[in-house]
């Protein structure tokens, strides 16, 4: 087996570089591991948490729309009833968000379990480039410098026939 290395500091470089590239590869695994934490920990927690809310404030919402529009219809002015739209037109609206209140914690678990095995799934992509970081990238790491070593002692050995 023959090479033809003509600058050891090639190889000098790129070991630092591949050094470099690790580097900044675990910071990047660390980061999409914190964003899809965070992304997670909002759609199992935290919206959940809003909606349930939410959902109870609407309802509370109904019960008060639903009883200033009884109270409307048990007036009378002048011997007439009014025609309280305004009472039915809030109590229409309060039904609404009670309605999408209820859809919105719905839609929820069903994105939790979603959310759920997609980041689980991501997770286990993320392990395999983890590997990568924890394995193949210090043994190429060793090999590029047991190269140098082994071609800087190649280099140091006189070529035959200079002995003058």
């Amino acid at each position: 087996m023959s090479a033809n290395v003509r600058d050891i500091d090639a190889i000098r470089h790129f070991r630092a570089s591949l050094l470099k590239f690790a580097e900044e590869l675990e910071r990047a695994l660390q980061s999409m591991f914190l964003e899809v934490q965070r992304g997670r920990e909002w759609i199992e927690h935290d919206r959940p948490h809003y909606w349930t809310v939410q959902t109870r404030r609407a309802f509370d919402l109904v019960a008060a729309t639903r009883s200033a529009l009884n109270t409307c219809q048990m007036r009378t002015v002048a011997g007439r009833r009014p025609s309280c739209i305004e009472e039915k037109q809030a109590y229409e609206r309060a039904k609404r968000r009670l309605q999408h209140c209820q859809e919105q914690g719905e839609r929820i678990k069903n994105w939790t379990v979603k959310v759920h095995h997609d980041s689980d799934e991501f997770h286990a992509r993320l392990a395999r480039l983890g590997r990568l970081l924890e394995s193949d990238i210090p043994q190429a790491l060793a090999l590029l410098e047991r190269t140098i070593a082994t071609l800087e002692s190649y280099a140091e050995i006189a070529p035959p026939g200079d002995d003058e």
